[in-house]
């Protein structure tokens, strides 16, 4: 009933701007490595540490890549934006610098990302996708936590055990309530801490 999947889709190399008058490369799908891996085990809690290995053996290849080390989620976020945002967005302002965004259809579906998948049907539960600004909140990571608290739900109403993998959160100070869920790598407490005072859940 239970398993996971992992897509990822990414610059296996730095592209060239395809905005850039001065040469005549464009980058194309032999530029981008995409990758679908499911992992199934009659225990799901299983095939999740299994899904999660996985995705941590990419991440060590695309820090290797690098030439540094991983430290924290929050941080990759950032790192591996290079191999996620190919520099071909396009940037609009306006008169509140706050306000300015970026389209970027080139980059958009870039991600190493981590699927809970029941009956079929997936839910993000983690991943790690290209950001139009790396200062400002990953709103996807929203998306995940509901992908989270359904999975937690699927666990608990078919008695899958969870003992030693669960985390509770009090998201009250960003307009949630306290949820508990299988751990991720996300630091939960410090996003809170982070944005305590807006209204991130309703």
């Amino acid at each position: 009933m239970i398993h996971y999947l992992i897509e990822t889709k990414y610059w296996r190399r730095a592209v060239p701007n395809i905005h850039d008058a001065s040469h005549h490369e464009t980058p194309d799908k032999n530029d981008l490595v995409e990758t679908v891996k499911e992992f199934y085990d009659e225990s799901p809690i299983e095939a999740r540490k299994a899904v999660f290995e996985h995705y941590h053996s990419i991440l060590d290849v695309l820090y290797n890549g690098l030439g540094i080390f991983q430290t924290t989620d929050k941080q990759a976020r950032i790192d591996l934006q290079q191999y996620l945002d190919s520099g071909n967005g396009i940037e609009y302002l306006s008169k509140y610098p706050d306000k300015k965004y970026k389209i970027n259809s080139i980059d958009m579906y870039n991600r190493i990302e981590i699927y809970l998948v029941v009956d079929g049907l997936k839910t993000a539960i983690h991943g790690i996708r290209y950001l139009d600004y790396v200062d400002r909140l990953d709103y996807d990571l929203l998306e995940d936590l509901q992908g989270l608290i359904l999975e937690h739900k699927m666990y608990t109403e078919n008695n899958y055990s969870t003992s030693g993998y669960e985390m509770n959160v009090d998201f009250t100070t960003v307009g949630g309530v306290t949820e508990t869920f299988i751990k991720t790598p996300v630091n939960w407490n410090e996003l809170v801490n982070d944005y305590a005072g807006l209204e991130l859940i309703s």
